[in-house]
C-alpha cells in the first residue's frame, strides 16, 4: 500500500511532507495519536537508533498525529510547543495535524489506542506492526534490513560456490 502524502512539521517548525522528504531507502515511521503514548514509542527509539548506525540505508521517524477537522496543516508558529519539545527533543520527531480517521483508513490502522510501526520503501508500506517493540518484531525488522542490504550491495558471498579457487585473486 502507498503511504499517503502527510504534511507535518519537525521540531524546528520546518515543513516535512511524508513520504517525499523521508531519508533512508528503508524508513521506519512510528505513528502515535496521543502524547501519552510516548512511552510506547520509546520502546522502539533505542533500537531504531542502533539500526541507523548499523544500516546506512535505514532511517526512522516518530510522527505524532494530532486531529484537524479540515485535514489541512495549520501553521504551528515557530515549531513545537515548549511542552512538546521537552517530551520529544530529538531531530526525528514530527507532528502532523490531519484528519486522524482518514489517515487510519488509508493505512489500515485499527484506531488510536495503539502505536504503529511502518517500514517504508520508495513510498510504499512494506511491513506494519502495532504496539511496543518485541524481540520477535525487532528480529524480523533487522532480518528485512539485512536482506535489503545484501540484495542491493551488488556483491554476493562466493566462497561456497562451485569453481571458486579459494584464494583472493580474481581469475581472468
Amino acid at each position: 500500500m502507498e503511504f499517503p502524502r502527510l504534511p507535518s512539521r519537525d521540531t524546528s517548525g520546518q515543513k516535512v511532507v511524508l513520504p517525499d522528504d523521508l531519508d533512508g531507502e528503508q524508513t521506519l515511521v512510528l505513528i502515535s495519536f496521543d502524547r501519552r503514548q510516548q512511552s510506547l514509542v520509546g520502546s522502539w527509539r533505542g533500537f531504531a537508533k542502533e539500526l541507523c548506525e548499523t544500516y546506512g540505508h535505514f532511517e526512522y521517524y516518530e510522527v505524532l498525529v494530532l486531529g484537524s477537522r479540515s485535514g489541512m496543516m495549520p501553521s504551528l508558529g515557530g515549531g513545537m510547543s515548549p511542552s512538546t519539545a521537552r517530551s520529544r527533543p530529538h531531530e526525528n520527531a514530527l507532528i502532523a495535524r490531519v484528519n486522524k480517521t482518514a489517515l487510519q483508513r488509508r493505512l489500515g490502522l485499527l484506531g488510536e489506542g495503539n502505536i504503529y510501526a511502518l517500514l517504508i520503501e520508495d513510498g510504499t508500506v512494506v511491513r506494519k506492526a502495532a504496539g511496543v517493540l518485541t524481540p520477535e518484531t525487532g528480529d524480523a525488522l533487522e532480518d528485512l534490513l539485512q536482506q535489503w542490504r545484501e540484495a542491493n550491495s551488488g556483491w554476493t558471498d562466493a566462497s561456497g560456490m562451485p569453481g571458486s579457487t579459494g584464494d583472493n585473486a580474481l581469475d581472468s
